[in-house]
């Protein structure tokens, strides 16, 4: 067994010899030592050393600045190729991500780093992605292609003087295509827009090949080539072909994308590199590179300009894919193959992946995921948002202006109040775009679709509205700029999630309108209402976890609105805020609505107004199951679904509630009790007493020492209640208690978790000359919350006098355990009638069930079930006939009012 010094010995003398090798300066190679040496005194460094050390000599290099020979310029990362780091540490690139992430959350690395590495990682999920995709279009295009290494190391005069092969082409399209993706520095992450550049680099070398007459590399069965191709008395055009549409075509692209990103991104790169000399051959056409005095020069040149790229900002070496031994370096089975780009993405964190998470609050309310490549399910969204917009226009449209005329609004309200706003909206989005370096028709054109889909989805809720509260003026709606800005922003946000924008990924879009997500979270679920049919799952799963992230954190920051709402208003307590259960209202859980209006959300209170619930069945918009049970059948009693228990729930909400507060209320303890659901499932905590006496906790601190929120996350604050709760009723016959290690390890596991959430926890908001003060989740535990709740904790241990009344459990999903708080029939919908209504899950199995599928069932199955409530109130009962089903018998007194009752149940469902 080695000596501790003897250890230490040898791993600085393994370190200096990186160094060396790497060419790393005096500066930072100390840096690397002394983190080194620090971690390993404080954590066991499972694994191999060289591992760590390449770790601890990458956050060294790439938190040091190296001056350079060019006065008052300096260079980021001591030019230090990452790819030859990790080859002499003998470590892969998933690899090297795993333990890069440890290594910062054990050398309390700066947020701006960990964003850095974060880039890093969907760079290259990105990258592997399309180079998987990469080379099946290349063979669509070009013939020839071998398995043989890419990369020859030894080449002769003579075959200098020979046309490029297949395998060469190969490698000069993908080098070519990393150099002009080097120049897009911050879109180099978003797939959509990086696959049309790798679409317009494909198309770009074909027309290369093209007007060479390479007829040894040319697929001659590839669809863009003219008819007489291969004719001897083929002529040349004059300008090269174009293959985008053609590649569109049959590779999941959009032609109209591709086509923008082709000629207003793709094309002033190429000159430009032209202009400098890096490529060779005819400048005016952009051909000639493939010629045999051109090709060789310039690949050497893309070859060391990316190699300067490299260096100079400390990427991986995207050149591996091409490598031999490219599946050891990327650290997957096969090259690049196969289910490991699951793997590959499905390493990284959410933020970071190409298919995210489903949230907790929204698996019952999307359809089922089609099986869509990365690629696919990012250019699937996009083109749905395309389908819908094809015909719109950035402006309001004849039918839009019809109905305001109709409503007594002239143009000129409709110019100052509508029209004026959103051009300076655009404006605003403009200039974030410009920011992004965008070409300024790539700017025009999103800007466009964004307004485009405002009008659209404006033109929806405002046709709802009038139909929902005729008697409202919409002169009032119209001067409430805020919920206008609001559709814009959130119409922002679609569009820059379809595009995949990561720099402008949300909560950027707040800031760019200057909108407050206390207000921003309200038009959600109308703006979902008029597009929930016409866009992808993955946008409605987008906007879902964006309620979430709003409701969670961002609403509860120092500077947001809601604390001055808190301030005039109590805070009602979750048992306030569900609404009496009626034909015309849905319950906690989502699965039925009232009309809600709009204009409710941003203006004066109103009383006894329930709203509606985003985000919580599987169901989509007018569709929907409508039970009627045998009246032969013995019937058990039903109960209302809006809380678990069997406790009495108000009739009423109150009556002055601030509508606004009501709404935001609902949203928030439904989704505290979905996630206290879901982590008491993952720590095995069953017993409902149990979950009931962490829910009166978690409310009471919601209620009563509201500032735990402030500048806080909801997660943060279950979790302490979950302890506190498990510790004081902990019991000899009941060991129920769980340690802070269990509950931030069950935490994990959820969807869409973020660790930072327990690591950097508010503790003291300090002052104008003091920072704040973070710890972990222990130590605000120990020094916020157990002085705020050790009291009121202590009086579930059952030895204090003061006793404590459990608050009822919400009827929220129970994560992966399945609904809480539901009756077996489902949701009853008349006090008068044994008719219930719930989410389709499996066809019913009943013989006796009358069921009535929204958009899907013929119009006669809903008048039998009309029928029947008509025969019930007629005094005529039913008839069952075992071989040929339910019989239903026409009463000679039908009830009118019954019908319409059904029939307004209906459409409401069709309107949401």
């Amino acid at each position: 067994m080695a000596k501790p010094e003897e250890s230490e010995e040898n791993w600085v003398a393994t370190m200096d010899n990186l160094c060396s090798q790497l060419n790393v300066d005096p500066g930072a190679a100390k840096k690397s030592k002394e983190s080194y040496s620090e971690i390993k005194q404080n954590y066991t460094l499972d694994g191999d050393e060289l591992h760590w050390m390449a770790c601890a000599l990458y956050v060294a290099c790439r938190t040091s600045i190296t001056p350079t020979v060019q006065s008052g310029k300096a260079v980021e990362g001591n030019c230090v190729s990452l790819t030859r780091l990790l080859r002499l540490c003998n470590i892969s690139l998933i690899q090297f991500f795993n333990k890069i992430k440890n290594w910062m959350e054990m050398a309390s690395m700066s947020t701006d780093f960990k964003d850095r590495i974060t880039r890093l990682e969907r760079k290259f999920a990105v990258s592997t992605v399309l180079f998987r995709k990469f080379q099946p279009i290349f063979q669509e295009i070009f013939s020839g292609l071998t398995n043989e290494p890419v990369k020859s190391n030894t080449k002769s005069k003579k075959q200098k003087l020979q046309p490029c092969t297949t395998n060469a082409l190969f490698e000069f399209s993908w080098c070519l295509y990393v150099c002009v993706k080097g120049e897009f520095h911050n879109s180099a992450d978003d797939l959509v827009d990086m696959y049309h550049v790798l679409l317009s680099c494909l198309d770009f070398v074909f027309a290369n090949a093209f007007m060479a007459r390479r007829y040894d590399v040319i697929n001659p069965a590839f669809k863009g080539l003219p008819s007489d191709w291969l004719k001897d008395d083929f002529e040349l055009p004059k300008k090269p072909p174009c293959i985008i549409s053609v590649l569109c075509e049959i590779k999941e692209g959009l032609a109209v994308e591709a086509a923008t990103m082709k000629e207003y991104s793709w094309r002033p790169v190429i000159k430009t590199f032209f202009d400098k000399g890096i490529l060779k051959g005819n400048n005016d056409q952009l051909t000639g590179l493939l010629d045999i005095g051109n090709f060789d020069a310039n690949l050497k040149s893309l070859n060391n300009l990316y190699e300067t790229y490299v260096l100079s900002v400390g990427e991986f070496d995207e050149r591996i894919f091409l490598g031999e031994h490219a599946n050891e370096q990327i650290g997957t089975k096969n090259k690049v193959s196969g289910d490991e780009i699951s793997q590959v993405i499905a390493s990284f964190g959410p933020s970071s992946r190409a298919c995210p998470d489903t949230p907790l609050t929204g698996r019952r309310y999307l359809a089922r995921r089609e099986e869509l490549t990365p690629v696919s399910e990012a250019t699937n969204s996009l083109a749905r948002l395309a389908a819908l917009l094809r015909q719109a226009r950035p402006k309001p449209s004849p039918t839009l202006l019809r109905f305001f005329a109709d409503c007594g609004v002239d143009k000129v309200t409709i110019v100052k109040n509508v029209v004026q706003p959103c051009n300076g909206w655009m404006e605003k989005f403009s200039e974030s775009l410009s920011e992004c370096n965008c070409s300024k028709e790539t700017i025009a054109f999103r800007c466009n679709m964004v307004t485009c889909l405002y009008y659209k989805v404006f033109e929806h809720i405002i046709t709802e509205e009038h139909r929902k509260k005729p008697q409202l003026s919409l002169q009032i709606l119209l001067s409430q700029e805020t919920f206008q800005l609001t559709v814009y922003a959130c119409c922002t946000e679609v569009v820059l999630h379809a595009y995949g924008v990561h720099s402008l990924r949300f909560p950027r879009v707040l800031q760019i309108y200057g909108l407050s997500a206390f207000h921003f979270y309200k038009i959600i679920e109308l703006v979902v209402q008029a597009v929930v049919q016409k866009l992808s799952r993955d946008v409605i799963k987008h906007l879902n976890a964006v309620e979430e992230q709003v409701l969670e954190s961002l609403v509860w920051t120092s500077d947001s609105p809601l604390w001055d709402q808190l301030s005039k208003n109590p805070i009602p307590a979750a048992i306030e805020v569900y609404a009496q259960d009626s034909p015309n209202r849905r319950n906690a859980s989502g699965l039925q609505s009232p009309i809600s209006a709009a204009i409710d959300r941003y203006l004066t209170p109103m009383a006894d107004q329930a709203k509606k619930q985003l985000f919580k069945d599987n169901i989509k918009p007018g569709q929907s199951l409508l039970v009627q049970t045998n009246n032969n059948v013995k019937q058990e009693p039903q109960q209302v679904p809006i809380v678990s228990t069997a406790e009495t729930t108000p009739n009423t909400t109150p009556k002055k509630a601030n509508n606004s507060l009501i709404l935001f209320f609902r949203k928030f303890y439904s989704l505290a009790v979905i996630r206290m659901n879901d982590l008491c499932t993952r720590l095995k905590l069953t017993d409902d007493e149990l979950k009931r006496k962490i829910w009166t906790c978690v409310e009471h601190s919601v209620m009563n020492q509201t500032q735990l929120m402030r500048d806080r996350h909801l997660d943060q604050i279950l979790m302490c209640a979950v302890y506190v709760i498990c510790k004081v009723s902990n019991a000899p016959s009941n060991q129920v208690e769980r340690t802070f290690a269990d509950i931030m390890r069950c935490y994990r596991q959820r969807p869409l978790a973020d660790n930072h959430v327990y690591r950097s926890v508010l503790i003291n908001k300090g002052n104008d000359e003091e920072s704040p003060e973070r710890g972990d989740l222990i130590n605000f535990y120990n020094k916020v919350y157990v002085k705020c709740m050790q009291n009121f904790a202590l009086r579930f241990t059952g030895k204090h006098k003061d006793g404590c009344s459990l608050s009822p459990l919400p009827a929220g999903r129970a994560g992966r355990s399945g609904r809480s708080g539901w009756s077996p029939g489902g949701q009853r919908v008349s006090e008068r009638h044994q008719l219930y209504v719930k989410p389709l899950t499996t066809p019913p199995h009943h013989h006796h069930h009358l069921t009535y599928r929204f958009s899907r069932s013929p119009a006669k199955d809903l008048q039998a079930i009309n029928t029947m409530v008509s025969c019930e109130v007629g005094g005529v009962k039913r008839a069952v006939d075992g071989e040929a089903g339910d019989v239903v018998k026409r009463a000679r007194c039908a009830a009118p009012g019954v019908a319409r009752k059904l029939q307004g149940l209906v459409s409401d469902r069709q309107a949401v």
